[in-house]
């Protein structure tokens, strides 16, 4: 009997920020050998949210339009990297016949599952706002009433802005630290933050990350039954 293979998932990948790119590229190839990855880089937005003090309307909806432009015939779904323009992926999936996604839903959701205190780290202050609706907005689904506080860290971003790397990464690993003492979980709200966490000693808090937790719950939705936690070769297909 011949057996029919599927497709490998086709996903377009919508970031504000160059460094993803590797990142998710890294990620597919460890989680999910065989998948094809697009990527859009759109720094402009992020600047412009930036200048502006915050994701705007005008910003949402056209983050929300070159979402939906980048859902071409063959594309399973377009993944939305950035947290300050989160938002708009969900207006983009709510007009759509193919699923936009957000990075950061699956992170926020597995936050909110029991932790009491919750303390929302980030290095851009527009992604603050936005991270702590979606939190509050998983936190009503799942009848918790977690206290969410957030802490942005000038320092790490001032590094960043000077191409500082390096000490960039070690003022996120210290702002890490120093967050993990006074909550349940710690969010990193922003993708690029998690390139900091092989610099964070133990801590007694959870730090969640959305590159992991979110592309597989992105994998999870677009081809469910797989084992997606595995590694590599050990990834059960579909087929199976």
């Amino acid at each position: 009997m011949n057996v029919i293979q599927k497709p490998p998932l086709i996903l377009h990948m919508f970031h504000t920020a160059p460094a993803l790119v590797a990142v998710f590229d890294e990620l597919a190839n460890e989680i999910a050998p065989g998948l094809v990855l697009f990527h859009t880089v759109r720094e402009d937005l992020l600047r412009k949210a930036v200048e502006l003090g915050g994701a705007t309307s005008d910003v949402i909806e056209a983050a929300a339009e070159a979402m939906r432009a980048e859902l071409r015939p063959g594309v399973d779904a377009v993944i939305c990297t950035c947290s300050t323009i989160g938002a708009a992926a969900d207006i983009a999936n709510s007009g759509s016949h193919q699923p936009v996604l957000r990075i950061d839903r699956p992170m926020a959701r597995e936050s909110v599952r029991s932790a009491d205190r919750i303390l929302v780290l980030a290095t851009v202050v527009t992604t603050i706002a936005p991270s702590v609706a979606l939190l509050e907005a998983e936190a009503r689904k799942a009848g918790q009433n977690p206290v969410i506080e957030s802490i942005v860290l000038d320092k790490a971003r001032a590094l960043f802005l000077t191409g500082a790397t390096e000490d960039y990464l070690d003022a996120v690993a210290e702002g890490i630290s120093a967050a993990a003492l006074n909550a349940d979980v710690v969010v990193l709200a922003q993708a690029s933050m998690a390139a900091a966490l092989p610099r964070v000693g133990k801590t007694g808090a959870r730090v969640l990350t959305s590159p992991r937790i979110g592309f597989i719950g992105a994998l999870e939705i677009l081809a469910p039954g797989v084992s997606w936690e595995t590694r590599g070769e050990n990834v059960t297909s579909p087929s199976e």
